[in-house]
C-alpha cells in the first residue's frame, strides 16, 4: 500500500488492557471479571478495588528521533476502560493509524475525561455513569492488620485531570524499536496499565484524597507500558 507520494505505509491497531505488575512467574492473579481486585501495596495495606475506570483519550505513535507523533483514529472517541468488569489482560480496541514505514520509538498515551460520542452508538467500554466527563474513577477500601484491631479505610476518587504517559517502545521488538516495513497485514500494539503500582507509597492511615488521586495519576504516567501484539492471541 502506498501514499500519494509513493512512500510505503503500514497500519497499526491499538488496544488497551490492564493487569498487576508482572514478575518472573508472570502476571499476578488479583481477581477475575466482575469481582473485586485485591492486592497488597508496598506499605502493607491490603487494597480491595470494587470500581476502577481509566479513560484513554488520545494515543500518538512517535517515530524515532522525532518529538511529536501521529494521532490514531479512536474508534469510539475517548475509551473509558473498566478494570473490574473485565478480566486482566482482556483487550479493548482503541483505534488505528496508518503511517509511513520506518522505526517507531515511543507511544504517547493521554488519559483525559471521557466525553460520550455525539452519535447514537454507545462506546464499547461504557458501563457506568461515574466515568462520564472524568478521567479516573476509583472506589475501594484499604485494610491493615487482623480483626478485631484491623484498620479499614474506605476511599473514593473521581478526577478529570489529564496526564500523558510517554511509553518507550525503542526496545519492544527483538530488542529494537517497532519497525514497519513492507507490512502485509495490520500490526497490533497493546497499551497496558499496572493498577497495583497506582497505590505504591500510600499509607492510608494518613493519605488524603488528593494524595490518593495524585498517586493513581502518577501510576498511569509512570507505569503504563506497551506490548507487541495482543494478549488475546499470544
Amino acid at each position: 500500500m502506498d501514499l500519494l507520494d509513493g512512500d510505503p505505509v503500514a497500519t497499526v491497531r491499538f488496544f488497551a488492557t490492564h493487569a498487576g505488575t508482572p514478575t518472573e512467574d508472570g502476571y499476578p492473579d488479583y481477581g477475575d471479571s466482575q469481582t473485586t481486585r485485591v492486592f497488597v501495596n508496598d506499605m502493607g495495606w491490603q487494597i480491595a478495588l470494587s470500581t476502577l475506570y481509566v479513560t484513554t483519550s488520545e494515543v500518538r505513535l512517535v517515530r524515532c528521533q522525532e518529538d511529536s507523533g501521529t494521532a490514531i483514529e479512536m474508534f469510539w472517541g475517548p475509551c473509558p476502560e473498566d478494570f473490574v468488569s473485565f478480566n486482566d489482560l482482556d483487550s479493548v480496541p482503541l483505534g488505528a493509524v496508518t503511517v509511513t514505514d520506518g522505526a517507531y520509538c515511543r507511544v504517547d498515551v493521554t488519559f483525559g475525561p471521557f466525553v460520550a460520542p455525539a452519535s447514537a452508538d454507545e462506546h464499547i467500554a461504557v458501563g457506568s455513569p461515574i466515568i462520564e466527563d472524568n478521567t479516573i474513577a476509583v472506589i475501594g477500601v484499604a485494610r491493615r492488620g487482623e480483626p478485631p484491631m484491623q484498620e479499614e479505610v474506605p476511599f473514593e476518587i473521581v478526577s478529570d485531570a489529564v496526564v500523558t504517559a510517554r511509553v518507550d517502545i525503542s526496545k519492544l521488538e527483538n530488542g529494537g524499536p517497532v519497525r514497519l516495513e513492507d507490512e502485509q497485514f495490520a500490526r497490533d500494539l497493546t497499551i497496558i496499565k499496572s493498577y497495583d503500582t497506582m497505590f505504591d507509597g500510600l499509607d492510608f492511615e494518613t493519605a488524603t484524597p488528593a494524595e490518593i488521586e495524585a498517586s493513581v495519576l502518577n501510576g498511569l504516567e509512570s507505569f503504563t507500558r506497551a506490548h507487541n501484539g495482543t494478549y488475546d492471541t499470544d
